[in-house]
């Protein structure tokens, strides 16, 4: 999905652009059917407001062409996310085949990270990969799996995680076994990974199933946890997450650094931001202070201010930033409200720990350029906004 298909000269398309827009032109009644019905216009709406905002941050802007390309860019996400979640309540079983298909997509990754341990990290997709993947101050290896970027890999293991702990009723011992199995893989992934973000992300998601799952899960979790603790414990384990938690007061000060910058320059763009896709250029010009100097002296100016949540801000304003957090936050609540009012069960927990954890890794690097993480983020916006209607109480997760 996340192949590119055009040079960066004519846009740098990707497979899953080509097929959002192939899907557009022959499903268009179905995309622009606004039904007065649905509950879920909102979000048709917060689409088309953002789109707004980014075409008037172009017209403002000092760089406009990346900025309309950006407006072009970013339809196939809410493409795919519309035609999901029409998909969901035409269908009362397509929720379970997607689960299934992005549980299948896990598999291989892990597989393939497993593959790049055993080979090396010349088992990639990428040329050459990113300058964190070595970390030179504590000499480890951070493995990107299939992934460009270590930070990238270790919030898609964090977020496909909870899809292994969803179980559907009637399931063999043999399919528990399989899914808790690459549960723990994929926690054994995110070490790996050496992305600290991506594993307070996972523990936080995994605080919120315990409160709300149901009770043999806080029984297990309660279990795992010890032995996890006792494993770390025993079995030294120098893979990068907690290896280097000796440096994180440094990183943190060199990242408040970056971030103070980049909420000032929020703070003269306030309403529109400097454009969608224009941080690197707005830098450059303005900013030349945020670099990096890598091998043989070569400066690269940051693209990003080492948190996604700021780099919205900056780029489309406040209203805009406005509205990527309703998109997230919105359907958190909804899950929420409709799990105490008995209408969702349990295990709409597991979607909402999912793009938790996503929310808190979230706040350190800018990561959904990647389409392989902006799809598991809209996946679980719509798993959570359209997961089945609990018809039957008998029907519930076993407390």
């Amino acid at each position: 999905m996340d192949i590119k298909i055009t040079p960066e000269a004519f846009g740098g398309f990707k497979t899953f652009d080509a097929i959002c827009f192939y899907s557009f032109i022959f499903l268009f009644k179905d995309f622009i059917t606004i039904n007065i019905k649905s509950r879920n216009n909102f979000y048709f709406m917060l689409f088309v407001l953002l789109g707004i905002i980014i075409l008037l941050g172009g017209l403002s802007s000092e760089f406009p062409g990346k900025t309309w390309l950006s407006l072009i860019k970013a339809l196939p996400i809410f493409i795919f996310a519309r035609f999901f979640m029409t998909e969901c309540y035409k269908d009362g079983t397509f929720h379970l085949k997607a689960i299934k298909a992005l549980k299948v997509s896990y598999m291989v990754a892990i597989v393939f990270l497993c593959i790049q341990r055993v080979v090396g990290l010349k088992f990639t997709f990428y040329p050459g990969l990113s300058p964190n993947t070595f970390d030179p101050i504590f000499h480890l290896i951070r493995y990107p799996g299939i992934f460009y970027d270590a930070q990238a890999h270790g919030q898609f293991l964090a977020m496909g995680s909870f899809l292994f702990l969803y179980i559907e009723k009637g399931a063999t011992r043999k399919n528990i076994i399989i899914n808790y199995t690459f549960f723990v893989l994929a926690i054994i992934g995110m070490n790996m990974a050496g992305s600290r973000a991506a594993f307070g992300g996972f523990a936080i998601g995994l605080l919120l199933v315990f409160f709300m799952a149901a009770k043999n899960y806080r029984i297990y979790g309660l279990i795992f946890l010890v032995l996890s603790y006792f494993a770390f414990t025993l079995i030294s384990i120098h893979t990068g997450v907690f290896d280097r938690a000796k440096n994180i007061s440094d990183d943190l000060t060199f990242r408040q650094n970056i971030w103070k910058e980049a909420f000032d320059i929020s703070k003269q763009h306030p309403y529109l931001g400097i454009g969608a896709n224009n941080y690197q250029s707005f830098v450059i010009r303005h900013n030349q202070d945020q670099y990096l100097e890598i091998e043989d002296g070569q400066l690269v100016y940051f693209d990003q201010p080492e948190n996604g949540y700021l780099k919205i801000m900056v780029e489309l304003g406040f209203i805009g930033f406005a509205i990527f957090l309703l998109f997230l936050l919105v359907p958190l609540i909804k899950g929420l409200l409709l799990f105490i009012r008995n209408v969702y069960d349990k295990r709409v927990a597991l979607f909402m720990a999912s793009l938790i954890s996503f929310l808190v890794a979230f706040n350190t690097v800018y990561s959904i350029f990647d389409n392989r993480l902006l799809i598991m983020v809209a996946s679980m916006v719509v798993l959570i906004v359209a997961y089945p209607v609990n018809n039957d109480a008998n029907e519930l997760v076993e407390d």
